[in-house]
Formats: C-alpha cells, sequence, structure tokens
C-alpha cells in the first residue's frame, strides 16, 4: 500500500482521535469514521490492515468515553438519591422532634449514611435546616406565582405573600430557627441566601413592572426599588410575628395590609 494513502488516513484519524484526548471531549460517529476511510477503500477496494487497526482505535475511543459518561452517571444518580435520603430524613426529624433535639448522628442514620458523608453535603445542622426551608419557601412561592390571576397590585402582592406566610405557618418552630439562621449566618451561605432572597425580589419587580404598564405606578420608579421596599415590609411584618411581638397571625396580616396600602400610595403618587 502507498505510504501515502496511509498517512492520509492515519492523519484523518489523528483528527479525531485528537492525540487520544477525543475519548474524553469529542464524540466521534462511525460516520465521520467512514469518511475518513473512503480515500483508502476507494483506492484498494478494501480497507488496509493499518486503516482497521486506527478504525479500532476510534471505536475503543468512543467505547471509553461512553463508558467514563455512564460512571458519571451512576455517580450522579447516587449523589442525587443520597441527598434525597439526607432531606425526607432531615425533614421528618425537625417536624416531629424538633431542631434543637436533633443530632447530626441521627440525621445520618435516618438517611441510611456515615456522618462523614452528611458533613459533605451539609457541613453544619443549620445549613440542612436552611436548605429545606428554603425549598419549602419556594415551592410556596412558585405556587402562588403559578396559580396568580391578574389584577391590582395590592392584590397579587396579597396573593403571594399570604401564601408564603401560610408556609412559614405549617412549621412555625423551624421558621424561628431558620430566619434567626438566615439573619445571622456568614461565609459562604450568607452569599448563598442574599441570592435566594435577590431571586424572589425580582419576581416581585415584574409584579410592579406589570403594575407600571397599566398605569397603577409611577412610571419613573425603578422596579427593583420598589420590589425591596415590598419585600422588606412583609419581612419585617414576618420577623416580628415569629419572634412574638406580633401576637396572632390575624394582626400580622392586618399590619401588613396596612403598610403595604401606605407603601402602594407612594408609589401612585406620579402614576400618569
Amino acid at each position: 500500500m502507498p505510504k501515502r494513502v496511509t498517512t492520509r488516513a492515519l492523519y484523518a484519524f489523528g483528527g479525531l482521535i485528537g492525540q487520544g484526548r477525543w475519548a474524553y471531549h469529542e464524540p466521534v460517529s462511525v460516520h465521520r469514521v467512514n469518511a475518513c476511510l473512503q480515500p483508502a477503500i476507494c483506492r484498494f477496494g478494501k480497507l488496509p490492515n493499518v486503516c482497521r487497526d486506527a478504525e479500532n482505535l476510534v471505536l475503543g475511543a468512543r467505547g471509553t468515553r461512553v463508558a467514563r459518561v455512564e460512571r458519571m452517571s451512576r455517580r450522579a444518580r447516587r449523589k442525587t438519591e443520597t441527598l434525597r435520603r439526607i432531606e425526607e430524613g432531615g425533614w421528618k426529624l425537625f417536624t416531629t422532634r424538633g431542631y434543637e433535639a436533633t443530632s447530626t448522628r441521627e440525621i445520618a442514620e435516618a438517611a441510611d449514611i456515615a456522618a462523614g458523608t452528611l458533613f459533605n453535603y451539609f457541613p453544619e445542622k443549620r445549613s440542612l435546616l436552611i436548605h429545606l426551608m428554603q425549598r419549602q419557601v419556594d415551592g410556596a412561592a412558585s405556587k402562588a406565582f403559578d396559580t396568580m390571576v391578574e389584577s391590582t397590585l395590592e392584590q397579587e402582592l396579597t396573593h403571594v405573600f399570604a401564601a408564603l406566610t401560610q408556609c412559614y405557618a405549617k412549621e412555625r418552630r423551624l421558621s424561628r430557627v431558620f430566619i434567626k439562621e438566615l439573619l445571622f449566618t456568614d461565609g459562604e451561605r450568607r452569599a448563598e441566601s442574599a441570592a435566594w432572597t435577590f431571586d424572589l425580589v425580582k419576581r416581585i419587580a415584574g409584579l410592579v413592572r406589570n403594575a407600571q404598564r397599566r398605569g397603577e405606578l409611577d412610571p419613573s420608579i425603578e422596579p427593583m426599588d420598589a420590589a425591596q421596599q415590598i419585600f422588606s415590609t412583609h419581612y419585617f411584618g414576618l420577623v416580628t410575628w415569629l419572634g412574638g411581638t406580633i401576637p396572632s397571625r390575624v394582626a400580622q396580616e392586618a399590619q401588613f395590609q396596612a403598610s403595604l396600602r401606605l407603601l402602594l400610595r407612594g408609589l401612585r403618587r406620579s402614576a400618569a
């Protein structure tokens, strides 16, 4: 077989294989393999041995990549399943025994994992509580936004914050711990909590923006600024109620409604 044909075929395979790196990054189809081999097949009527070896190398590399992806997929599934068991075990213990009475050892046992494995997912007990409560609040917020009927901004906000308050009321003891830990968390967890709060404020800003389009609010007001003030009003009422300053949820909701109406009155002042 002429050397130039063999070299050409090997160069083609070299481009596909990427000097061995392809197995970890770029998938190669059999069609591309055949396209590279076509010059040698047309010249000789069959596939030269050296090219068959190169083809086996490519297909073998492809198998290596598939096996690696499958291993990674199994590992990801195991991690997801472990996280699910931690979440279920932790939530059950927190809601039945209480946050303070639950130990990380008991959470690990409920999840059927070693204590060290638990710390790989959540380095502190409070990290798990914050994670679980944020999931609860996220679920309540998403449902509230999904079931919302377009109305006035006041009615829309009342709908959203009533759903959030109801979520906190279901597990008031845990909610008190959650709010306290959220307020005084530090380091990486503080950044995560800030990002979590920011996402909710952005959704409120979307309601403000829609209200501006309907002519309800001053169009010159920055929606995010207004959303932050609205959320702060809700958060203040939530903290004072959970802390016991406001005696009941009914009183908390009445105070929030009064504060919200006052705030919206100011936002409407210069509305066109």
